[in-house]
């Protein structure tokens, strides 16, 4: 099984220290295709360190594990105790329930209803404080128990429940009454959509192609009640100017834009070249508690 040890990015601030960790939170973003690293400095409210491996030649999430050993064995800070630790994990086995719905005993059920059953996976759930939903997925077991055992003070959380969460609170109470946004990545998207400042729609798209990918969007924007020629639809994700997808973009979709950083915190000039739309959740995760 191979994997390439060199980061596809990295960016540390020069005031990065490892004899610091304790004093910094470590952020990661974790699915089949790799993981994202971003370290975040307390003290000073300024991102300080990201880095992002690929993994190639991976068949199943148990493999995953096995990849996070060698990167760790790459930069060993990673495994040094931290003031805080979050895990985005990032699979499309999820459903979200509104919370007055949810029982714990019934989770399970929950999740069988909308996802198929999944071997060697707890069944997690998150709470969606700003959305009044609960997040129900599915996770291996052999990350978990990884990760607990490298980070204990680790809180494990769905990608789809950051991403919600963080969209739901940097765009409340802004003038634009119905935001549609769509986070892109290699093989699937999700589309978030809030109305009058409740969540109202959340999914994810599986796609092989680019012409896939524009024809579940226009699809669910129309079932949405929504029109291609006026809606406003704020991209994040793995995609920029040189991607397919986006001139697909350009084509059928009037008003998009690449989603902005967050200005509450402060960034090292080392990712001056990062493109941040690419890394919002994950960026934004913090608020999320």
């Amino acid at each position: 099984m191979a994997l390439q040890l060199n980061p596809y990015f990295s960016y540390f601030d020069k005031s990065f220290t490892e004899s610091q960790t304790k004093n910094y939170v470590l952020l990661l973003q974790l699915n089949a295709h790799g993981v994202e690293l971003v370290t975040y400095n307390k003290e000073t409210n300024k991102f300080i360190g990201a880095e992002y491996f690929i993994f190639s030649e991976i068949d199943t999430a148990n493999q995953i594990p096995s990849y996070l050993g060698k990167i760790l064995n790459y930069r060993s800070s990673y495994a040094y105790p931290y003031n805080e630790v979050h895990l985005l994990y990032q699979n499309g086995h999820s459903t979200l329930i509104p919370k007055p719905l949810f029982s714990e005993k019934n989770k399970n059920k929950y999740l069988e209803f909308n996802q198929p059953y999944q071997e060697d996976c707890n069944i997690a759930y998150d709470t969606l404080i700003n959305n009044d939903a609960v997040n129900i997925y599915h996770i291996p077991t052999l990350i978990v128990d990884m990760v607990k055992e490298l980070w204990p003070n680790a809180k494990i959380s769905h990608f789809s429940t950051a991403l919600i969460e963080s969209l739901s609170i940097n765009f409340k109470n802004k003038p634009e009454p119905k935001p549609l946004f769509v986070n892109i990545q290699s093989d699937c998207f999700d589309m978030v959509y809030f109305k009058e400042n409740v969540l109202h729609f959340h999914n994810t798209f599986e796609y092989r192609t680019k012409e896939d990918f524009i024809y579940f969007l226009l699809i669910a924007i129309d079932q949405l009640g929504l029109n291609p020629e006026d809606v406003n639809v704020h991209i994040l994700g793995n995609i920029d100017k040189t991607d397919d997808k986006y001139r697909m973009l350009v084509q059928y979709i009037k008003n998009f834009s690449f989603i902005k950083r967050n200005d509450n915190f402060l960034y090292s000039y080392a990712m001056d070249e990062l493109q941040f739309h690419k890394f919002f959740t994950l960026f934004n995760a913090l608020q999320c508690e």
